[in-house]
């Protein structure tokens, strides 16, 4: 049965649009959201993931202020500033890339939590069944972009979106038809029912997040806003691979 309420949705919406104000306001003036920046958010997303996942298995509470929806992404985003912020005071001082900055800090913090993870898991090799799988269906993906000519797939980093979402539903599929796992969320639990299999997310994931990166690059190539761009889609890749990687881990746990 479904665990999250309109209302739970509600508040996770009110608070990714604050977020994504914050970081525009304060953060995107001082940096640009490339490559570098993507690197930067790597210990923030393996915080948040692995602080999530020791809250399933059951080693810190289930609260909704800081460890799982929506106080985990607060969680992420202010671990992940308070880093971005050391590495720009570094960076003015000592010339060294903030990001590179961050990934040192990162690496250790983080370590802390992924020990205490791996250190509950039962079945390490689970969790590479919906990695398999989405890896191909992304395959599957590109090779009919390419002979329908479905150009807009192949723009920088879309295809990683949808490896994203093909991860989270994969782990969805094979958590729920192979190891009886429930359904968080009111939506994919209604066609889920319907269906009488977790499979028809991957077709529904494929649909929505298509269409979703269609217009994105349609509206990209008409109001040429590179910015509000950029941080869409890495909202969207962050909402599909945070998810994705719970689930493909919640599997190691049982």
């Amino acid at each position: 049965m479904a665990v999250y309420t309109p209302l739970d949705y509600a508040k996770s919406f009110v608070i990714l649009l604050i977020i994504l104000w914050a970081l525009r306001r304060y953060l995107f003036t001082r940096i640009t959201p490339d490559r570098g920046f993507m690197l930067a958010l790597i210990p923030p997303i393996l915080l948040a993931i692995t602080v999530r996942m020791l809250a399933d298995a059951g080693v810190y509470e289930k609260s909704q202020w800081w460890s799982v929806t929506p106080g985990i992404y607060v969680l992420g985003v202010a671990y992940g500033a308070a880093l971005v912020g050391i590495g720009l005071a570094v960076q003015k001082r000592a010339g060294i890339e903030y990001w590179k900055v961050v990934l040192a800090l990162g690496a250790v913090t983080v370590p802390y939590f992924l020990v205490k993870l791996i250190a509950e898991m039962t079945s390490p090799v689970r969790f590479f069944y919906p990695v398999t799988l989405a890896a191909l269906l992304t395959l599957g993906v590109y090779l009919v972009a390419r002979v329908a000519g479905l150009g807009f797939l192949h723009s920088s980093g879309n295809l990683g979106i949808v490896f994203a979402h093909l991860l989270d539903a994969s782990g969805t599929f094979i958590g729920i038809d192979y190891f009886y796992f429930g359904e968080e969320h009111i939506l994919p639990e209604i066609f889920i029912n319907l269906a009488g299999t977790a499979a028809v997310m991957i077709p529904l994931k494929l649909v929505v997040v298509g269409t979703v990166l269609y217009l994105l690059e349609k509206w990209r190539r008409e109001e040429g806003d590179e910015l509000y761009y950029r941080i869409i889609k890495i909202t969207i890749f962050i909402l599909g691979f945070g998810p994705g990687t719970r689930n493909s881990l919640l599997l190691t746990l049982v």
